[in-house]
């Protein structure tokens, strides 16, 4: 496996189908990074904090455009013959 533009695309798409599966209620909010009013404290005292529950949340947004990105990677790896 090569260092080029393709296995980079799919090392980022692997990274966001690892966010989407992790559940909001069951494994989030054991951390305190299911919501942003949920933390128990000022959100500018944990700014690191804020912007991965802000990452997370971006991220459910976009899970229609990843589930179109896994369907072509799929479908480009057995055209291509991708190992």
């Amino acid at each position: 496996m090569g260092f080029s533009l393709w296995n980079i695309f799919k090392a980022g798409l692997l990274f966001t189908n690892s966010i989407l599966i992790l559940h909001r209620k069951r494994f989030l909010s054991k951390y305190g990074l299911d919501d942003v009013n949920n933390m128990g404290c000022n959100p500018s005292e944990r700014p690191f904090q804020v912007q991965a529950i802000g990452l997370l949340q971006a991220v459910h947004y976009l899970k229609l455009p990843v589930i179109a990105a896994n369907i072509l990677t799929i479908v480009f790896e057995f055209l291509l013959g991708g190992g």
